[in-house]
């Protein structure tokens, strides 16, 4: 066989990724030794010369199916394809092969080991983000590097390490590059800044210290590494002497120890950590790359340049731009957290290609200018700032922030310039004559945790809000962990724990209290204030309550029906009414000190009071042996027993009890010198006993009558959710029952056993004695007074004015029909009542006498050593009038000078990963020693420098970024990019993640038309399972507010994300689901999970299910008509559109139209799972719509709302 053939054998097995290391030995040995058999690989090379453009990287591509007749042709075609494959690889040595010396060793050694994954793979795809047209997806072609001098340059694709994306073998070391980030992880911890913690007095985190006698030897002998005794200890095989040592489970890896040891033979040159050197303006580069044949220019602006250089370093090539239709659901989620709409896609699309970067910066202008860009960019500082709507810690009651985020959502629709920003934030209150908003702004650090907790310590809760403020303030503004000073010097940073308790020294003169917040009150200082929002929508929304009023007043459709329901329910009263007979198992209260006694027919008796009773907890079981008839439970029935005779004189022990509060103890009470009040009463039943309420069992109640009641405490107060309303009985001396008739009946002999919580008011009366008494059959009570039963009862035409208006009133009132206009209204009084009302909201201040701070040894609020002043780490620039009397203020300004390293650094970095996924640094939180090393350091130097220059204005910053050539590439990536820069930290693409939790959400209830827009206001309660919070709440035994969920209605559930509530111990759990944080600390950037809870959330969240309802309902509607003549695949088209911006392609329609078409047989065979499907969710239904249509396309609508393409942010 001669070398030729050999050859093609060869390059066959190679192509096939079947070539074995002694047979690429043996390919490498006759390219080395034959001359003719290298001419004969470099002659086929040129076979398909056609991918190749001169001067230009050529693209890969994969040879056509090859029909089975010429099956003897595959060997040859494809080594035919391993050689055109290798010329990709290869392209640079092949053209200028002779004009180089490079020799045949290296070359042939490149040929050999050629990854035919990444060569030979052409993917065809379809594009989801070019509108489904079929694209090549592989490197750019062509494109041209041009250096300064003008001429062609193309590097060579080699495979390099994250982040540096350079061979280490050649590149010039840099210190904080490739050094700092292995001592930090390997050796600061017991050798670095940490005085008191360092071993054997080595110190590697400075020069001075790695070049130290330390008695006879060096760490760190420049330019010898046989003398280096840090380098003899690396290389030791004694367990003894390694280092790191084996206990610290730290190890360095072969590459790290190569590049410390070129690192100390090349010198062992320090630098200052870059992050506290002042950015200076770089030199813009002039690397850019073109298209031919028109020579344009790839960068857009000075962005373009940097990133064009970082490529060109590593070898690759930008990716194409991307298809309209992805620009513009691109710009439109950054700028404003919502997809566009069908329209702003089409108009952008016409215009785009008609008048480009005008229409470009036009929509630019547009987002920005929307409301909604405040809400998007205000998202992620709440996440910052850890704002939330409840205290957190282990109560976890209420609290009323929100004017603090209308406050952040106006700063950013303002365009308030981020030093401003700042400013506001920590120091308003400083400012001279601080305005209204200026002291809401300084929420800022008042967002953290607080405690009114029994049993905790106000001057250790204290020390942790300041440690919190600290920790807060240094991560957002200076990139620094400066809380791992709290207790020692910081392991890997120059922040000494002195330099820890002088920057905690700002914020420790606040006149606030260590146990604060109970009952929903905002802790102090706080004041009561008006929200800072601008909108015009106040006259439209008096209009609008003006005409809902009416309406309710003067309607009476409906009324006839209602009446004879009524009418209906009066003649049954009673019927077959009989107690079932139980055995109370166990009465218990988490506060009541007293004695209780209890018999077995379920009554209780308190024998000896105390103060704080609150909840009561009664474990039943029916006494099933006398349930022969097998009667339904239908309801229960709780009974008061009045204490004859006087109240009962106070104890002893509740005297006792008494000196322990200022409230007055509690005493036994008969009905007419004061009354208990039930706030709410939970009930469930269960197959086996239980100790309290299972809270995901509960059982609803359908009707709540009582015998007698308060004024303005009725029965129908009672809810099975909310202690925010009562019922009291009325004064008297008999007997008082409050009566609860279930939705639906329990089976005493499937769930035998029932759980009772009565939850009563906060006062200072107890009922004497009470009885438990389930029921069977219906209420012996009326919900209604008995004027109005006996007006009920007489024919309409008999009523007089007095009777028909209270008649109708109760019917306007009562009205199920009526619901959803009574909600209305409720909630257009709210909104008016947020737009014109002055509500509380907690501040910074200072106290008259500020608080002395001192050093604490370990972090313990309790052993204070040095007093210290407010100053700043010695790292960093000084304060510009430093002195013991600084204050936030000063602090602010020390910020925002334009010489400060950090801030600026940190701002432009966090504003640059929201548009990107990561930061330039990738550790946002962490700019110190353990942080990242900048993907673009001078890239974040010119944008943090050029910020400052343009006044700190971030939408002219945002623009910029928005507008670059960088930002509007494709975001699919080539097998190159994916090997070599897997993370896309060189951005040779588009940026590609997941859309945040709120956005999905509220892209589902955008494309569903049931989004509400509108901007500011108080937390909202969207659906979600009502009994999490109880699982996590102090429910029953404190007073404390947020400890039971109550859904809200209406359009408060169709609002923005951002408006959801954030209870700390209980996120949302459809938000949880998607990384959302609990905001219980400072949180930098959000964590990105994968998992199958995720797409339970979107096929089964009732919020996504009523969105797929109400989308399908808009898909049979806009259509034209809800008959099929309609065409389904037209329908499908625009149900493509409305999700994810662009129309399908022939496969896609295809497989949506067989699942529509499985989907509506499935249906049609169960009728009754169609009308379940589309009745999901509170907004009304299309009745018009047929069930079975409607459930068939709201499956295809679920399909669309979970695809990864609408999901993520391409």
């Amino acid at each position: 066989m001669s070398s030729r053939e050999r050859i093609d054998q060869l390059l066959t097995a190679h192509s096939a990724n079947e070539l074995t290391a002694e047979e690429a030995g043996e390919l490498r040995g006759i390219l080395m030794s034959d001359s003719e058999a290298l001419d004969h690989y470099l002659d086929l090379c040129d076979l398909d010369e056609a991918l190749v453009s001169q001067n230009s990287i050529a693209t890969p591509i994969s040879p056509s199916p090859i029909a089975s007749q010429h099956s003897s042709m595959r060997p040859f075609l494809a080594w035919c394809a391993a050689a055109c494959a290798l010329v990709v690889s290869n392209m640079l040595l092949l053209q200028t092969w002779t004009a180089t010396n490079r020799s045949r060793v290296a070359m042939v050694d490149e040929i050999v080991t050629s990854s035919p994954e990444v060569d030979r793979t052409t993917t065809q795809t379809t594009n989801h983000s070019d509108g489904g047209r079929s694209s090549d997806r592989r490197t750019p072609n062509p494109w041209k590097v041009i250096n300064s001098s003008g001429s062609m340059n193309h590097p060579a694709l080699t495979a390099v390490s994250i982040p540096e994306f350079e061979s280490a073998a050649n590149r010039k070391l840099k210190f904080n590059r490739d050094i700092r980030p292995i001592l930090s992880e390997t050796c600061f911890h017991c050798h670095g800044p940490d005085e008191h913690g360092r071993r054997a007095d080595l110190r590697l985190d400075t020069l001075e210290g790695a070049t130290a006698d330390l008695g006879g030897y060096q760490p760190i002998v420049p330019g010898n590494v046989q003398e280096s005794e840090a380098w003899q200890r690396i290389i030791s095989d004694d367990p003894d002497m390694l280092m790191p040592p084996s206990e610290s489970h730290l190890a360095l890896t072969q590459e790290q120890k190569t590049l410390l040891k070129r690192w100390i033979e090349e010198g062992a040159a320090y630098e200052g950590h870059w992050a506290f050197i002042p950015p200076t303006m770089p030199e813009v580069p002039t690397v850019d790359f073109s298209e031919e044949p028109s020579e344009k220019s790839w960068a857009r602006n000075e962005i373009d340049f940097f990133v064009a250089q970082r490529l060109a370093e590593a070898g690759l090539a930008p990716s194409p731009e991307a298809d309209a239709r992805a620009l513009i659901r691109r710009l439109s989620f950054d700028l404003t957290g919502l997809p566009p709409t069908p329209e702003e896609v089409n108009a952008f699309v016409h215009d785009y290609q008609l008048h480009g970067e005008t229409t470009y910066q036009e929509t630019i202008t547009r987002l920005l200018g929307s409301p909604h860009h405040g809400e998007r960019m205000a998202l992620p500082w709440l996440d910052q700032a850890r704002y939330a709507d409840t205290n957190g810690y282990s109560i976890d009651g209420g609290r009323h922030m929100w004017l603090w985020r209308d406050w952040v959502i106006q700063a950013y629709n303002d365009n308030m310039p981020f030093d401003q920003f700042l400013t506001e934030q920590l120091a308003g209150d400083l400012l001279p004559n601080p305005t209204e908003s200026q002291l809401i702004a300084t929420g800022f650090n008042r967002n953290h945790m607080i405690t009114h907790e029994g049993g905790t310590i106000p001057e250790e809760n204290l020390t942790n809000y300041v440690a919190d403020r600290v920790k807060t303030t240094s991560e957002v503004f200076l990139g620094l962990t400066m809380g791992c000073a709290q207790c020692h010097d910081h392991k890997y940073d120059p922040i000494s724990q002195h330099e820890y308790y002088q920057f905690f020294a700002f914020f420790n003169e606040l006149q606030d209290h260590g146990l604060d917040g109970n009952s929903g009150r905002n802790a102090a200082p706080n004041i009561m204030a008006k929200t800072v929002l601008q909108t015009d929508e106040l006259p439209q929304l008096e209009s609008e309550l003006e005409q809902r009023r009416v309406q309710l007043a003067e309607t009476t459709e409906g009324l006839e029906a209602w009446l004879e329901s009524q009418r209906q329910e009066e003649e049954t009263r009673g019927d077959q009414f009989r107690y079932v007979p139980i055995e109370l198992l166990d009465v218990s209260s988490p506060n009541l000190r007293g004695a209780m006694e209890f018999d077995a027919n379920g009554t209780v008796k308190i024998a000896q009071p105390s103060r704080g009773l609150n909840g009561m907890s009664h474990s039943l079981r029916f006494a099933t042996e006398e349930l022969t008839d097998g009667s339904p439970i239908t309801g229960l029935r709780v009974s008061f027993h009045p204490r004859p005779g006087p109240a009962k004189p106070e104890t002893e022990a509740s005297k006792e009890d008494a000196t322990e509060s200022t409230e007055p103890p509690m005493v036994l009470t008969p009905f007419d010198e004061a009354v208990p009040k039930v706030t709410t009463v939970l009930i469930s039943a269960t197959e086996q006993p239980a100790d309290q309420v299972d809270y995901h069992r509960q059982l609803s109640f359908r009707k709540v009558t009582a015998s007698t009641q308060a004024d303005g405490h009725a029965a129908g107060s009672i809810r099975n959710e909310s202690n925010e309303r009562w019922w009291q009985p009325a004064t008297g001396q008999t007997e008082q029952h409050l009566t609860l008739t279930f939705d639906q009946p329990i089976d005493p002999q499937t769930t035998p056993y029932l759980s009772v919580l009565l939850v009563f008011g906060q006062g200072n009366s107890l009922p004497y004695e009470w009885q438990i008494q389930p029921f069977t059959g219906n209420d012996t009570d009326s919900r209604w007074s008995p004027s109005l039963v006996d007006a009920i009862q007489t024919p309409s035409d008999e009523w007089d004015d007095a009777t028909r208006q209270t008649v109708l009133e109760t019917f306007r009132q009562t009205s199920d029909q009526l619901q959803p206009l009574r909600t209305r209204i409720n909630n257009l009084e709210e909104r008016r009542e947020v737009l014109t009302g002055r509500f509380s909201t907690m501040v910074m201040n200072t106290a008259a006498k500020p608080r002395e701070t001192f050093v604490l040894d370990r972090g313990q609020y309790d052993s204070p050593t040095d007093r210290v002043f407010p100053t700043t780490p010695e790292v960093l620039p000084e304060l510009a009038d430093k002195n013991e009397t600084a204050n936030r203020l000063d602090l602010a300004r020390w910020l925002t000078d334009s010489q400060h390293p950090l801030t600026s650094r940190v701002a432009v970095n966090r504003i640059w990963s929201l548009f990107f996924g990561t930061g330039l640094v990738a550790t946002s939180a962490d700019f110190g020693s353990q942080g990242e090393y900048p993907s673009h350091p001078e890239l974040l130097d010119y944008l943090a420098t050029h910020f400052v220059e343009i006044g700190w204005d971030q939408q002219q910053l945002i623009r910029e970024i928005v507008s670059s050539a960088t930002y509007r590439q494709q975001s699919s990536a080539t097998p190159e990019q994916i090997e070599l820069d897997p993370k896309n930290r060189l951005l040779a693409r588009g940026p590609r993640f997941r859309l945040p939790a709120e956005f999905i959400r509220d892209q589902a209830l955008a494309v569903s038309d049931l989004l509400v827009p509108r901007v500011g206001g108080p937390s909202l309660q969207p659906y979600q399972p009502p009994a999490l919070w109880k699982e996590v709440s102090h429910f029953g035994s404190t007073p404390a507010t947020k400890q039971v969920f109550v859904q809200d209605h209406g359009e408060k559930l169709y609002r923005r994300s951002l408006y959801t509530i954030v209870k700390r111990t209980s996120p949302h759990p459809a938000m949880a689901a998607f990384d959302a944080p609990s905001r219980e600390l400072c949180t930098m950037d959000r964590g990105a999970t994968n998992t199958p809870i995720q797409a339970l959330v979107t096929l089964n969240d009732p919020q996504f299910a009523e969105a797929a309802r109400v989308l399908a309902e808009r898909l049979l509607s806009e259509s034209g008509s809800n008959e099929r003549s309609v065409s389904d695949l037209d329908r499908i088209d625009q149900a493509f559109t409305l999700v994810v911006g662009r129309t399908p392609n022939d496969e896609e329609r295809g497989a949506v139209l067989s699942l529509l078409q499985t989907e509506r047989e499935r249906f049609a065979q169960s009728p009754q799972d169609a009308l379940a499907a589309v009745s999901v969710g509170e907004s009304p239904r299309l009745e018009t719509l047929d069930p079975i249509e409607h459930a068939a396309w709201m499956q295809v609508a679920t399909l669309l709302l979970n695809l990864s393409e609408t999901l993520t942010r391409l």
